[in-house]
C-alpha cells in the first residue's frame, strides 16, 4: 500500500469517527434539521419516480457528483484544519 493510500485511509477513519461522535451529540435544533432533510429526501424520491429514465439519470448524476465534491471538500478542510492547528501551535511556541 502506498503512503497516499494509507494517509487517505487514516483521514477517512478520523472523519468517520468525528462524525459518529457528532451524530451522538446533536442539539434538538440539529435533530429537527436532519428530520426535515429526511422528509425532503422521501418527497424527492417520489418526484424522481415521475421522471423519464433519461431525466432521472441526469438528476441522479448531478446529485452523486455534488455529494462527491462535497465529500472531497470536507476532507480537504479537515486536513487544512489540522495543518492550521499545527501552524498556530508553532507560532504560539507550543511546538
Amino acid at each position: 500500500m502506498e503512503k497516499k493510500e494509507i494517509y487517505d485511509m487514516a483521514i477517512q477513519e478520523l472523519i468517520e469517527k468525528a462524525l459518529s461522535v457528532r451524530r451522538e451529540t446533536y442539539s434538538s435544533d440539529e435533530k429537527q434539521f436532519y428530520e426535515t432533510l429526511k422528509e425532503k429526501s422521501e418527497r424527492t424520491r417520489e418526484v424522481l419516480k415521475q421522471l423519464s429514465e433519461e431525466e432521472y439519470q441526469i438528476v441522479d448524476d448531478y446529485i452523486v457528483t455534488t455529494n462527491l465534491i462535497a465529500q472531497k471538500e470536507c476532507e480537504y478542510l479537515y486536513v487544512q484544519g489540522a495543518k492550521d492547528c499545527v501552524e498556530l501551535l508553532k507560532k504560539m511556541g507550543v511546538l
